[in-house]
């Protein structure tokens, strides 16, 4: 499996922190050069970008982390793994990660899409466990929302399958991948490993620690959620919510916080 790093040229520092993150684990990863969305045109964000009426506009940063992952997918589309794992920048990779992206994938399975490395600390609804990892990793279908594209393996076909389906857009690209009201997601199978491998720093270490990276490439506006039940009358928010409960409930659905495998280790 290929490994490969977003980075801006504007930001040759995190480019050579995360060489250092990877050699001391004893990985390399290929740099693809970050879009800039600050340089973007106006006709090429027309080009790409596809607004919702009604909805907020994505920001131009927001339209240069997009197009830097589909530069990622292309990679991987044309190369001749079946797998290639993506991150950016300003990630924190866990000692564990050479396990799980190096030649050896057949612990992914065979009808995954996307394979979630990440972790932002927050609670997700996952199925019940589908395969126990080496090291006490479990792998669970990833059955909601989870914000963050900081690190994810992607099959050859499901980047295939993105290129296509996103050669215009109208959300950042962690919803496109990993929210169910954004439809696309809805299409991929896609599978979380908790402990999770890599975090952004700044959700680990304390705000104002010189360990914090600031955001890698972009800020997110605020989204669209089509589904979102603060949308919807009261009456038919809860009798929604209870169905919704009951069906987890039924198909043993679990609601945790992934943590951060080395973030454990050290407590």
């Amino acid at each position: 499996m290929n490994s490969y790093v977003i980075n801006l040229d504007r930001s040759p520092a995190r480019s050579g922190r995360m060489y250092e993150r990877f050699a001391s684990i004893g990985l390399e990863f290929e740099r693809i050069p970050a879009v800039d969305g600050k340089l973007l045109s106006e006709k090429r964000m027309s080009d790409v970008y596809q607004p919702v009426p009604g909805a907020v506009s994505l920001t131009k940063e927001e339209v240069g982390c997009f197009l830097s992952h589909r530069r990622c997918w292309e990679e991987i589309a044309s190369g001749l793994e079946p797998f290639g794992s993506v991150f950016e920048d300003d990630v924190i990779i866990s000692s564990h990660l050479p396990r799980f992206v190096g030649n050896d994938t057949s612990w992914i399975p065979v009808d995954a899409d996307i394979v979630k490395l990440e972790t932002v600390l927050g609670r997700v609804w996952l199925d019940r466990v589908v395969s126990m990892l080496p090291g006490d990793f479990r792998l669970s279908l990833l059955r909601s929302l989870h914000f963050g594209t900081g690190g994810y393996i992607i099959s050859k076909a499901a980047a295939e399958r993105l290129l296509k389906l996103t050669e215009r857009f109208s959300d950042p690209v962690d919803h496109v991948m990993f929210n169910p009201a954004c439809g696309v997601a809805r299409g991929l199978k896609t599978y979380q490993i908790l402990p999770a491998l890599c975090i952004q720093s700044f959700h680990l270490y304390p705000k104002g620690s010189d360990l914090v990276d600031s955001r890698a490439l972009t800020q997110h506006s605020a989204v669209r959620f089509p589904d979102n039940l603060e949308n919807m009358p009261w009456l038919k928010r809860k009798t929604i919510s209870a169905l919704r409960r009951t069906w987890r409930f039924l198909r043993r659905y679990w609601r945790t916080e992934i943590p951060f495998a080395d973030d454990l280790n050290r407590a």
